[in-house]
């Protein structure tokens, strides 16, 4: 597991992306867990209970301008992420849950692929 902000330079994503093909033929997973923090809530007048706005500088809403033939092209942040697995966790206190759930797919995974070669 690697735990991050994960805001990832865009010269850094080959290699990254190297990185990972690298450790996917060595049956080694790697799970980017994103910490960002709770979304903020907010008491809206005359209603009841809580609503929750998305965070504007979470990576899941993040965009990002590239330049082709030299016109912008906007597009999200998350399209080009050099991590094929990774969690965007907002609530710290659900990590062990989180770490759990990823190990046991990571086990599901393993298992699928020894009896499916």
């Amino acid at each position: 597991f690697l735990i991050s902000d994960g805001r990832i330079e865009r010269d850094s994503r080959s290699n990254l992306r190297r990185l990972m093909r690298e450790m996917v033929e060595r049956n080694i997973l790697l799970v980017m867990i994103v910490v960002e923090g709770q979304r903020q809530s907010v008491q809206e007048e005359g209603t009841t209970g809580k609503k929750y706005r998305k965070k504007k500088d979470s990576i899941a809403y993040m965009k990002e301008v590239t330049f082709e033939n030299g016109k912008p092209k906007v597009k999200q942040f998350i399209e080009d992420y050099p991590f094929p697995y990774y969690i965007i966790l907002e609530e710290l206190q659900s990590l062990p849950e989180v770490l759990g759930n990823a190990l046991r797919q990571w086990f599901e995974m393993i298992a699928q692929l020894q009896h499916n070669p």
